[in-house]
């Protein structure tokens, strides 16, 4: 089987769509000898920023002499993204090969969804390769997610915002319950910036389960001394004048949860020295999240594809635009189930110039939909039927000084970025 065959048995699992529940994973699992009881965990759900924080944890790990797996989702360019070892995505002949081995033993009663299948595929990896801990990134929600089977260490959420209302119900309240679901009984629960509405319902599901609750603001803090440099203060420890290579305010919150998990992982058992923290805190990579690809005209490519993210986003635009001359060009594409017009709000002010772009994801919004949501005209506004097409009219649009900024979807931002880098792309995801 080659890799691309490979990829396609397992995208053809897509038309199965989304399944909530665990019974279908356990089985699965069970039939790989349950791989997952094989490596130490921390399992990080949120409705923003739990990508970035499980990125920043797994890499402080891995600098610190831990073999660390990482398993997040979606990818940008290439599935093998999803499955990381000490950095380094799955090779695409083990990918095969665990894919044969899957289909081979999963028991004919059982059908799997593609992220279950994904999350065999990465708990089976972590332990033929003698992972000592896994990082976890919850798909969506918490309870009923593929990701629940396993027991970690610590949890992490790193706040509760509306999206996803479909599966998780819609309001604040109900999809803070669904990600409660990932709060164990003894193990402690860091919580990052989560809203009044939520920090209700943690507290609640931290107390039935004998759980340490551990909150951004209350137990640990991470004041910034400018972008990207911060303190640390928590209950066992504290650090001065740290540096994260992400960018934006967001991610030094995202990096106070990773710190705050790293005090209670100490008390496990690991070793977990300052020296390595502070160079995994710096050399931590997380593409597609305000990542900057390019200078004159400079362009950032970020995945924020709800109005929480939306905002961050524009806090950051804002920031950066006060300390760098030119005018911000932005390139916009969502999927036709995301609230376009609250996301729009606080970004579309910003920009002098709008490239509407429609993905080549079949639940793509087309430029005309996403037209239809703008709260406003901006000065400059065009449509694009392409990601290739929207990079070249905000090129043309813009001058070495300005901002070129492709956000609205992680799927636009990995066809750009596949554009840009030469590299082959697939449009199927899950």
């Amino acid at each position: 089987m080659s890799y691309q065959s490979a990829l396609d048995t397992l995208y053809q699992l897509q038309r199965f769509g989304i399944k909530l529940g665990l019974e279908t994973t356990t089985a699965l699992l069970t039939s790989l000898d349950d791989p997952h009881q094989h490596f130490k965990s921390v399992q990080i759900a949120g409705t923003n920023g739990k990508g970035s924080t499980a990125a920043i944890l797994a890499s402080i790990l891995t600098a610190t002499g831990h073999r660390t797996g990482l398993y997040t989702s979606p990818h940008l360019i290439d599935f093998s993204e999803r499955i990381q070892v000490n950095g380094h995505p799955i090779p695409h002949e083990r990918l095969e090969e665990l894919i044969d081995q899957i289909n081979t033993s999963c028991p004919d009663s059982v059908t799997p969804t593609f992220f279950e299948f994904a999350t065999a595929i990465a708990f089976r990896y972590f332990a033929d390769v003698k992972t000592e801990i896994g990082i976890v990134e919850v798909g969506m929600g918490g309870r009923f997610d593929s990701t629940n089977v396993i027991q970690p260490l610590v949890t992490i959420i790193t706040n509760v915002e509306l999206d996803h209302q479909k599966y998780l119900g819609d309001t604040i309240e109900s999809i803070a319950a669904e990600k409660c679901g990932i709060i164990r009984t003894d193990v402690p629960t860091v919580v990052g910036n989560v809203s009044p509405q939520a920090l209700p319902v943690i507290q609640n599901a931290c107390s039935e389960q004998r759980s340490p609750l551990v909150r951004l603001g209350v137990d640990f803090e991470a004041p910034e001394s400018s972008p990207s440099r911060f303190d640390f203060h928590g209950p066992r420890s504290s650090y001065s004048d740290l540096q994260c290579s992400l960018m934006g305010h967001h991610q030094v919150e995202n990096a106070a949860c990773a710190l705050a998990a790293v005090e209670w992982l100490r008390d496990t058992g690991m070793t977990i020295s300052e020296d390595g923290l502070r160079t995994g805190l710096m050399s931590v990579q997380w593409p597609g999240r305000l990542e900057c690809i390019a200078k004159h005209p400079t362009v950032f490519l970020d995945g924020a594809h709800n109005p929480a993210a939306a905002a961050s986003l524009a806090d950051f635009l804002i920031e950066h635009q006060s300390v760098h001359s030119g005018k911000v060009i932005l390139v916009i594409g969502m999927q036709k189930d995301k609230d376009m017009a609250s996301f729009f709000t606080p970004l579309v002010p910003l920009a002098h110039a709008v490239i509407l772009a429609r993905s080549a994801h079949t639940q793509s919004a087309s430029a005309e939909e996403l037209a239809e949501q703008l709260p406003g005209r901006p000065m400059q506004l065009a449509y694009a039927a392409s990601a290739e097409e929207a990079m070249m009219k905000a090129h043309s649009a813009a001058t070495r000084e300005d901002t070129i900024c492709v956000t609205g979807s992680l799927l636009l931002v990995g066809e750009v970025k596949a554009h840009v880098e030469g590299a082959s792309f697939s449009p199927l995801r899950g």
